[in-house]
């Protein structure tokens, strides 16, 4: 049984990510750097639909607008294959999903996306002869001070994933929820590492979180810090301002709603925005609406979400790699 990755080459973050998922539940999938040279690239994308059973396509405009995975959705739907949709873009909405697969569920949480693909392999006994993914060999040369980072980490963001739900039941539960996360955390981990070891400023691991209850978002910041990321904590615009004036970070995480006003989240991005166009700025509140999505993406920030995990993942994402 083997997962076809449908998605632009320019998406290779988002594409890794998915990868680690599924390797971390054992699912197959075809890596694109079995490609061979000199032999037809249309042929051999072919064979790999024909083998596989299910398709993951990874939504973003770039992999809508591309016609290479508009054939591969095309392929799929056309052999009754599943298809399962990550929308991997805050600001896409469903009628800017290719046509084939809108009004289909889709899913923002890469757990969610691995889950499904496992069970839809444990329905077939075809493993289509291609190999597991290997992990990163980099991981068998971590310090235990490392690895200790990292289990504290997946347990931190495993609490701030469920703090807002209901506890866990089980131990089994609470394993599956580490396990689920463990993925992000080694992703996070890598690119913080890539971050300063590409780079010579102080500033490629720093992040601005404005929020006039830091307590609220304990388990977050602990999750980050295992990957490498430190914080610097402002409770208003004003005091986020001021410290913005003397001091550059790679990401700003804000709420939205503060003492100064309900939309202060905005209020702050538009000030940033006035004399600052690059830093990556997400909005951390109690929403995931869509419409507050595309409202974030369009005042200019880089992401709007109320899921820790996706926070994670958008922040690590982020990170600068080269001066």
């Amino acid at each position: 049984m083997t997962a076809f990755i449908s998605h632009s080459f320019e998406n290779k973050p988002e594409f890794e990510n998915v990868t680690d998922a599924l390797a971390l539940r054992g699912v197959a999938f075809w890596n694109p750097a079995e490609i061979r040279p000199g032999a037809s690239l249309r042929e051999q994308l072919r064979s790999a639909v024909e083998r596989c059973k299910l398709c993951i396509f990874i939504a973003t405009r770039k992999s809508v607008d591309s016609s290479w995975c508009g054939a591969e959705l095309g392929a799929f739907w056309g052999a009754g294959k599943p298809i399962i949709v990550y929308l991997a873009e805050a600001s896409l909405t469903d009628d800017e999903l290719p046509q084939i697969v809108q009004g289909d569920v889709w899913e923002r949480r890469i757990s969610k996306i691995a889950d499904r693909a496992k069970e839809i392999a444990a329905q077939s006994s075809t493993e289509g002869g291609l190999r597991l993914p290997q992990r990163d060999s980099s991981v068998s040369q971590l310090t235990v001070e490392q690895l200790e980072k990292m289990i504290f980490g997946a347990v931190s963001l495993a609490a701030a994933t469920a703090k807002d739900g209901a506890a866990p039941s089980s131990f089994e539960e609470v394993g599956s929820a580490v396990r689920n996360v463990a993925g992000k955390v080694l992703a996070g981990f890598q690119a913080s590492e890539t971050a300063s070891r590409d780079v010579l400023d102080n500033w490629h691991n720093k992040i601005l979180w404005v929020d006039d209850r830091p307590e609220n978002n304990v388990y977050e910041r602990q999750a980050m810090e295992s990957m490498g990321l430190e914080f610097t904590l402002a409770l208003s615009t004003t005091e986020a301002l001021h410290v913005l004036s003397t001091r550059r970070f790679a990401a700003i995480i804000s709420d939205m709603g503060r003492k100064e006003g309900p939309r202060e989240g905005y209020a702050l991005l538009e000030a940033l925005r006035a004399r600052d166009k690059s830093t990556p700025f997400f909005i951390y509140a109690g929403s995931n609406a869509p419409q507050h999505r595309r409202e974030a993406a369009l005042r200019g920030a880089q992401g709007s979400t109320n899921i820790a995990e996706d926070l994670v993942e958008m922040v690590t994402r982020s990170l600068p790699t080269g001066t």
